[in-house]
């Protein structure tokens, strides 16, 4: 059950050579973005709350606990502060197996602290087949599920993920998203997530704080990555991918299958399996905004399978092109170049239609 309050409360200075972290910042319950370039500061930042660095000065608080103060000569250990820490290798145990890595931090946390059991977190994250693998022979997002799982076994009030999902495969990134949100709707634990993935902050976080140059440039709901000029300024809009979870099920023969995103089902590509697949399956999918074609006239004759109406909620100018992003019954972002839009007359309120070729939506997770 999540905590009432603001989970960390912080005002801190931290100099590491040329370069200084100078945050004030407020970050309450659910999912948080720390958002910006490489070299803005946002590894500093977790260090800090996670203990592994202390600030020149300043204080950090968690629900209202100081767990460092310069002022008053606080600053308690990282294993006292209740916050578990995923890195992007997964830094697990080698000589240890998958369950004695995650037993470790159970087996060293007292039964009244216990909220929930071992085989809770190993049924959200579908690792159970995996409890006596050695952990060098994992792929990656087994690792990185084993890691989450390691963190969450030593029941922590907070979660801090420095970029999880940097070094894994295209279909692993959509399973760890997916098995994020279940951890939080499952477990109430918040949650801090390093990346400089526009993509998956609007995927995954409930609010995004931006960082440039070891400050806070802006702070908000994740829609201020695209409207708030200042945030858009650092950040990188090429290859811009729409993340979107839905429900898949099969529409045919020959391996067919639809995935429902709200009240509209999107064709995928045809996928050869044995046997016959009956049940609707939970999945992300990902569609590159670029890869779709925005037409105002509903076109007929194409071989592309995917056709459906759409509503522009928003335009947003980037550098390079212009992302307009649609309503379907959730966001969809489609990427076009400044030169069509004028042309077209794409604007707030207009009706459109979406092309999306079954062929560019690549299914991430399920």
């Amino acid at each position: 059950m999540t905590k009432s309050g603001c989970a960390i409360r912080l005002g801190v200075k931290k100099r590491l050579g040329e370069f200084t972290l100078d945050c004030q910042l407020d970050i309450a319950n659910g999912i948080t973005a720390i958002f910006g370039p490489s070299g803005s500061g946002k590894t500093t930042l977790l260090d800090c709350i996670a203990g592994f660095l202390s600030p020149d000065q300043g204080c950090i608080s968690k629900f209202g606990r100081i767990v460092f103060s310069s002022e008053r000569s606080i600053n308690v250990s990282p294993n006292k502060r209740g916050i578990g820490y995923v890195v992007q290798n997964s830094a697990l145990f080698p000589h240890l197996t998958v369950k004695e890595n995650i037993n470790y931090g159970f087996s060293l946390t007292s039964e009244q602290k216990r909220k929930y059991s071992l085989e809770t977190v190993m049924e959200i994250l579908d690792i159970a087949y995996l409890s006596e693998r050695d952990t060098r022979n994992l792929s990656g997002g087994e690792r990185q599920r084993v890691a989450l799982a390691r963190s969450l076994a030593a029941f922590p009030d907070i979660l801090l993920l420095d970029e999880p999902l940097a070094s894994l495969d295209a279909p692993f990134r959509g399973l760890i998203i997916q098995k994020l949100k279940i951890i939080f709707r499952e477990l109430g634990i918040p949650m801090i997530y390093v990346s400089h993935s526009i993509s998956e902050v609007i995927a995954l976080a409930h609010q995004v704080v931006v960082m440039s140059e070891g400050s806070v440039l802006g702070k908000g709901n994740v829609s201020i990555l695209l409207r708030d000029s200042n945030v858009k300024r650092v950040a990188d809009f090429s290859s811009f991918e729409n993340l979107l979870q839905g429900s898949i099920s099969p529409v045919g023969i020959d391996g067919q299958k639809s995935i429902a995103l709200g009240d509209t089902k999107l064709i995928l590509p045809i996928e050869r399996s044995e046997g016959e697949e009956k049940e609707e399956v939970s999945a992300i999918v990902s569609i590159r905004a670029s890869d779709i074609i925005l037409s105002k006239i509903k076109p007929i004759g194409l071989s592309a399978r995917n056709v459906i109406s759409a509503r522009v909620k928003e335009v947003h100018s980037t550098d390079s092109s212009v992302l307009v992003e649609c309503d379907i019954g959730e966001p969809i972002y489609v990427e076009i170049t400044s030169l069509s839009q004028s042309e077209l007359g794409i604007y707030s309120g207009t009706e459109v239609f979406l092309i999306i070729k079954a062929s560019s939506i690549m299914v991430l997770g399920n």
